[in-house]
């Protein structure tokens, strides 16, 4: 994710839950997560952080496999605007 044009980390990832965002309005943000959950595969948790809204996805269960995470972004790939 840190080597995507189009998405950006927000806060530090010391344990299993990633903060980040695409680079646009706080509404795209909005409807990322709206659609990546409404697909019923990966559910993805909102926050505000400094005034601004951002995606949580949390990998730290013992049951995610790489598999997993590889779909969540597959996913959020083909949910940006």
């Amino acid at each position: 994710m840190d080597a995507h044009p189009k998405f950006e980390r927000v806060a530090p990832v010391p344990f299993s839950v990633v903060c980040f965002r695409y680079k646009g309005s706080d509404a795209e943000n909005q409807a990322i997560q709206e659609k990546i959950n409404q697909s019923g595969r990966v559910f993805i948790s909102g926050t505000v952080l400094n005034d601004t809204f951002v995606l949580r996805l949390a990998i730290g269960n013992l049951a995610t496999k790489w598999s997993d995470v590889q779909e969540a972004w597959e996913l959020l790939l083909k949910a940006v605007p």
